[in-house]
């Protein structure tokens, strides 16, 4: 067998276009998308390995079977379509995506092998699908999330109002999402990668195959809690005696002692009956000395993630 060896400098991208069995050698990192080898990929003494696919031990695409030898001065590789299998040799880090290869999967010599189990959908299915190196990406209103393979992405989800999931392959990935009344699921197969989530969404990382990644949820604003501060309470009391009620943060407290749930935001409901004179309360008759507290798990003005979908778009009209 003949085999074409092609020399290269920087990044390498595999698109179709090599004879297959096709041999990436030395490169540094490596990325494989989802549905891109139409046979098996072997990833031979890379130093890290993330996948979500099964791995063996046993070298499936041999040395020897290689046609095309892509070599030189590589920087990353990126595998976006082959129509045959794929090996990589002594690569540095290689991040697979769950469903990347038809075929089997194998690691043999690799120093560490980070490997986890998820299902996403196809890339196009997604709102964000981004591939390769420094890419960007944003959606309003998304209905499925992201879908990133490679490195250093930065992409932006706002007004999220339906339940969406972040598939992030590779690594120096920046998300960030924003919205009201639906839940974050993320994947991660990598490091380093960082999802941010505002305060009115629910998040949570549903697989974390490879290190240093995190989902940073903003806390939840107690002021939003509130519906009638202290200052409005006063000046709406005009003047003479009145019973006024009005709420304010609560400093100190982890768990909110009304449903017993670790908590961000906590209020207390507090009531006074005084003699007012142009909003201020001259003479007090009456104090709740044990005010009430509720949080945003159980406050009847926060917005919750289980809102329907009709009701989750009525918050943005």
């Amino acid at each position: 067998m003949t085999r074409n060896a092609s020399t290269y400098d920087g990044d390498v991208t595999l698109n179709g276009s090599e004879r297959p069995p096709v041999e990436l050698r030395d490169p540094a990192d490596v990325f494989v998308g989802g549905a891109s080898v139409a046979g098996d990929l072997t990833v031979q003494n890379a130093e890290y390995v993330f996948t979500h696919a099964p791995v063996s031990d046993d070298a499936a695409v041999g040395d020897a079977a290689v046609e095309t030898e892509i070599r030189g001065s590589l920087e990353d590789g990126y595998v976006q379509s082959v129509d045959g299998d794929v090996r990589l040799d002594d690569a540095e880090d290689v991040f697979i995506a769950a469903d990347a290869a038809d075929g089997a999967v194998s690691a043999p010599g690799a120093e560490n092998v980070y490997a986890g189990d998820a299902t996403p959908a196809a890339p196009e299915d997604y709102d964000v699908s981004t591939f390769g190196w420094k890419q960007s990406g944003s959606a309003t209103d998304p209905d499925t999330g992201v879908y990133a393979v490679g490195m250093a992405h930065d992409i932006d989800l706002t007004k999220v109002t339906s339940d969406v999931e972040l598939y992030l392959v590779g690594h120096g990935h920046e998300v960030r999402v924003e919205g009201r009344g639906a839940a974050v699921s993320v994947h991660f197969v990598g490091y380093d990668n960082t999802v941010s989530v505002g305060p009115y969404l629910a998040s949570s990382a549903e697989t974390d195959t490879g290190f240093d990644n995190a989902v940073d949820a903003d806390p939840y604003p107690a002021e939003d809690l509130v519906e009638m501060s202290r200052s409005e309470a006063y000046s709406n009391a005009g003047f003479g005696r009145r019973k006024v009620t009005f709420q304010e943060p609560a400093d100190g407290d982890e768990w909110c002692p009304n449903c017993g749930k670790p908590a961000e935001a906590i209020i207390e409901r507090h009531q006074m009956e005084a003699f007012f004179l142009f909003g201020r309360p001259l003479w007090t008759f009456e104090r709740s000395t044990n005010p009430a507290r509720e949080c945003e798990h159980c406050s009847p003005n926060a917005i919750h993630a289980e809102l329907s979908a009709s009701e989750r778009r009525e918050i943005f009209d």
